[in-house]
């Protein structure tokens, strides 16, 4: 079991990201109020042409909560910006 924070959730993205976490993993993530169960991580990729070579960047992350909640985290160079919850219900 993993639980991360808000502090803690650029490293974790990089660890799932690299698939260095075994899966399956019970994912959680801590609000400082309740644990939520991780359900879905994604990267968010972007294609650009350079130079005529296409070239795929990570450009942020959205996280899938349990109770519908989903966590949009945009990647500003080595800076992760965490979007507002938003309830996909």
């Amino acid at each position: 079991m993993i639980v991360f924070t808000i502090d803690s959730v650029s490293p974790i993205c990089t660890l799932l990201k690299n698939d260095a976490v075994i899966h399956p993993t019970a994912l959680f993530f801590d609000d400082g109020i309740k644990q939520h169960k991780v359900t879905a991580f994604k990267p968010v990729e972007q294609c650009f042409d350079v130079n005529g070579m296409y070239q795929t960047h990570t450009v942020g992350y959205t996280i899938n909560l349990i109770n519908g909640t989903l966590l949009k985290l945009d990647i500003n160079g080595a800076l992760l910006n965490i979007q507002p919850f938003k309830n996909t219900a």
